[in-house]
């Protein structure tokens, strides 16, 4: 072992020159993959449905999938406007919903032909317009548009129609508020209901189920797969809608406060593209700004930057080509690479200065940082690269998703360093002519860095009991923090207050129905089975629990039972008491077979052809899941207490809670796992590296102390700050233990190799932290100050993860400079001889 990793050092020492003699095949070579990757990126393809967090053969995905094939997709997109005069039945505000209702509608069917335009995804679109109206002719029960083409001429239809819309039993807090000074538009489209294998997809097919024979209703059920929708086009589906909202003549009359799936992602496609460019620019002037400051030279400047692009370039271009979806986490993927390659770059670009201003001349210097750096670097890049790829094991494809790429990107950031910053620094290196004279001369000035660093030497290694003690006490604060952490999930505030977006979810859920919708879907397995009372009963009971008992999430209800109610009403002389279901088979049966005739298109939205399968669907307010943790326990233990009477009639039914809520609580339980199995295979992970590569249970085991630290002040912070763990933070801690473990190889590579030449472990510490404490200072400072540009994005979750990450570099510089070298202090000089063969040397004659 000892011979291999010697031969390895060797082999670093001697790369700079086998680099340089070959150095136009290796730029070509960088060329052509540069071109290669560049060619791939506009293939890359995004998805931030809530599906995506789930394995395709996930229950709750199944569940999902086959209220789909029922019933459609739920990405639609619901309108709420606001009269500026203060009242939706004004003639002026019903002349321009007619003529809006129009204009989406004719946009809709226009879109079929316009290559340009998502519009034609638009099944329908409702609003007071044309929302369906039943009315009885003798024994025909009809349905006709609410208000239709012709609007009201005087104050009397207006009041009229006033008056019927507000005590119909469907329409308040959906197409018109209480006051009536807000109305609704829904839009409903097949955007995640569009099967793989299907070229067209026809409005009836969204929610259409083929009718079998009665033997095999409850056979032959496949699991259908649908197209994955890309956040560009939610989000150009969403700007067509804006841009026709926009028009001067709806603006003028009203103030609009559109919410759904596509709207969210339409503000999430911008924060990603738009806004996280400029972010990303910010991020490269600062971090540029910073490498001048701290090296005094434009070539420290631009060859680390360029390796950071280069290495982003190719890892999203390898992804790109090899088909991978990706996920809102690629910024973080994109940040990480900033980090790493920042990391390489700085180790060998403070090396290198630190061996000229010891007076070694060029070629010498640069074989000397790749000898010492070198080394430390792969091991950093395989101990990062396998932490990030213990992910895979965590059940949320995202995530595993973001531990491949992001362990590709270590990877790479790793080879690009090692081999293309040798060749530049031999094309233009930071020290200057000028310089170099004053090296000669003895007149290197020392920097602000290192006189901090020589001013807390003394400290570090000192007082190793007061260290050890004042981390102790901190770390013990930190853990108190960490118990109060929760996880939460919450898209619409995952974006700032103030935005426009989150401002008309709030609107919505104060003055009309809600923004979220949850499903209950039932299966019975049996034909006609929706046409019993006794189920019909059931799920009008388990509705109306849900209103009375949590006032607090759900606006309304609606099903079958609706249908029923409000059908019966209106052929029994539209009596308020004849609201009722009947309890009758055969009125019931009539009721049913007079609404179908009259609409059948809301009649599909509720039950199938066959009625054996329905739903209830219902609205919510917006709330995050770790609120409705309760009111879901409970509705799901209510509704499996409700319908256990029914089993004997239906054996084989089947009721589920699904939709975006039920996903979302699934996907907490996942993340609540999923943080402890991620932390805990990063860490043995790393520690298994650490004992392999220094061969010594005590240094690997010493070298895991300063990085369990930041991972427990960061999460300590989020603790008192209630910040909630979501997609976003949850890869915070095998994140900052994969990189806060890279400056703990250096640091222990560095002491190590002081150790073997000098057996002297005061000496070995403060060499260590000057060589070595350099390099991570200024990682530090400019990490630090890149990622506390993400608070500036209206991304909580990205601001989020900038203050976070900031708090994780310091307090591992922390922890490397004052922990580690304190626990290094209690190696006596008198045990050099028998650490010397605990550990392989990997020094050489330096």
């Amino acid at each position: 072992m000892k011979s291999i990793l010697g031969r390895t050092v060797g082999y670093f020492e001697q790369l700079p020159e086998r680099l340089i003699a070959n150095k136009k095949k290796i730029w070509l070579l960088f060329l052509l993959l540069t071109i290669f990757s560049i060619a791939g990126l506009p293939g890359m393809k995004m998805d931030m449905s809530l599906e995506s967090w789930f394995r395709g053969d996930d229950p709750a995905v199944v569940a999902y999938t086959k209220f789909k094939d029922n019933f459609g997709g739920d990405n639609s997109v619901y309108i709420v406007y606001r009269a500026k005069d203060g009242d939706i039945f004004s003639r002026n505000s019903l002349q321009v919903l007619s003529k809006l209702h129009e204009d989406l509608n004719t946009a809709s069917l226009n879109a079929v032909d316009d290559e340009n335009s998502l519009l034609d995804h638009i099944i329908e679109i409702k609003s007071l317009i044309n929302v369906s109206y039943m009315e009885v002719d003798g024994d025909t029960l009809n349905s006709r548009d609410f208000i239709g083409e012709e609007l009201p001429e005087g104050e009397e239809q207006i009041e009229r129609l006033r008056g019927e819309a507000s005590v119909h039993k469907d329409y308040p807090l959906f197409y018109l508020s209480e006051d009536s000074q807000f109305g609704g538009i829904y839009i409903r489209t097949d955007y995640g209901a569009i099967p793989e294998d299907e070229g067209d997809f026809s409005e009836s097919d969204a929610f259409e189920v083929e009718l079998q024979p009665d033997d095999q209703l409850a056979e032959e059920e496949t699991i259908t797969k649908y197209k994955t929708t890309d956040m560009g086009e939610f989000a150009a589906f969403a700007d067509e809608i804006t841009r026709i909202l926009k028009k001067p003549e709806y603006e003028d009359a009203f103030e609009f406060y559109p919410v759904g799936n596509p709207v969210l992602m339409q503000v999430f496609n911008y924060i990603l593209n738009v806004e996280m460019s400029y972010i990303l620019l910010g991020t490269l002037v600062l971090m540029l700004g910073s490498l001048y400051y701290l090296f005094r030279s434009f070539s420290a400047v631009v060859w680390p930057i360029t390796i950071i692009i280069l290495t982003m370039i190719v890892t999203l271009g390898i992804v790109s080509w090899l088909g991978v979806t990706m996920s809102m986490m690629i910024s973080l993927i994109v940040m990480l690479i900033l980090v790493v390659g920042i990391a390489y770059s700085i180790h060998i670009l403070s090396g290198y200065i630190f061996f000229r201003n010891k007076k070694y001349d060029h070629m010498t210097a640069l074989k000397s940082v790749m000898k010492r750096s070198g080394f430390a670097c792969m091991l950093t890049g395989v101990t990062t690269a396998s932490g990030l790829l213990a992910m895979i094991f965590v059940p949320i494809p995202p995530i595993a998703v973001f531990g491949v790429t992001a362990a590709l990107g270590v990877v790479l950031a790793f080879l690009f360093t090692v081999i293309l910053l040798p060749l530049m620094l031999h094309m233009w290196h930071p020290i200057s002519k000028k310089q170099a004279d004053r090296i000669a001369n003895n007149e290197v000035k020392i920097s602000m860095v290192q006189r901090l660093l020589r001013t807390v030497e003394p400290y570090s290694h000192g007082y190793p009991v007061i260290v050890l003690s004042i981390f102790f006490v901190v770390s013990v604060i930190a853990v108190y923090g960490l118990t109060k952490v929760k996880v939460d999930s919450n898209m619409v505030e995952l974006i700032k207050e103030g935005h426009p977006m989150r401002v008309a979810f709030e609107v919505v859920d104060e003055m009309m129905g809600g923004t979220q919708s949850m499903d209950i879907y039932l299966d019975f397995k049996k034909q006609d089975a929706l046409k019993d009372p006794a189920v019909l009963n059931t799920m009008e009971a388990l509705q109306n629990y849900m209103v009375e008992k949590h006032p607090r999430y759900v606006v309304k209800t609606d099903s079958l039972v609706n249908i029923v109610k409000n059908s019966y009403q209106v052929l029994n002389e539209d009596r308020e008491e004849m609201y009722i279901i009947p309890q009758d088979s055969r009125a019931l049966h009539q009721t049913l077979f007079l609404f179908d005739s009259a609409n059948p298109d809301d009649r599909q939205l509720m039950v199938t052809d066959g009625y054996d399968r329905g739903r209830i669907a219902v609205r919510l307010k917006n709330y995050g899941s770790i609120e409705y943790l309760d009111f879901f326990n409970d509705v799901q233990l209510k509704t499996d207490e409700m319908f256990k009477p029914l089993k004997p009639a239906y054996p084989e039914m089947d009721i589920k809670i699904t939709g975006g809520i039920a996903l979302m609580m699934k996907l907490v339980d996942y993340m609540s796992w999923s943080q402890i199995q991620s932390f805990g295979l990063a860490l043995v992970v790393i520690t298994v590296m650490l004992l392999f590569v220094f061969g010594s249970p005590r240094i690997g085991l010493m070298g895991m102390i300063p990085n369990l630290f930041p991972v427990m002040i960061t999460f300590g912070a989020m603790g008192f700050f209630g910040i909630p763990l979501d997609g976003d933070t949850l890869i915070i801690a095998p994140l900052v233990i994969g990189i806060a473990v890279d400056d703990t190889i250096h640091f222990l590579t560095h002491f190590r190799t002081e150790m073997l030449e000098t057996g002297r472990v005061v000496e070995a510490i403060q060499n260590s932290i000057r060589e070595v404490g350099q390099a991570i200072s200024f990682s530090t400072i400019i990490l630090v100050l890149g990622f506390f540009m993400l608070i500036f994005s209206s991304h909580r979750g990205m601001a989020h993860f900038g203050y976070l990450t900031g708090v994780a570099f310091i307090s591992a510089w922390l922890a490397d400079i004052f922990l580690l070298p304190s626990l290094c202090s209690f190696i006596k000089d008198k045990d050099q001889p028998e650490q010397a063969s605990e550990v392989v040397k990997v020094s050489g004659n330096n």
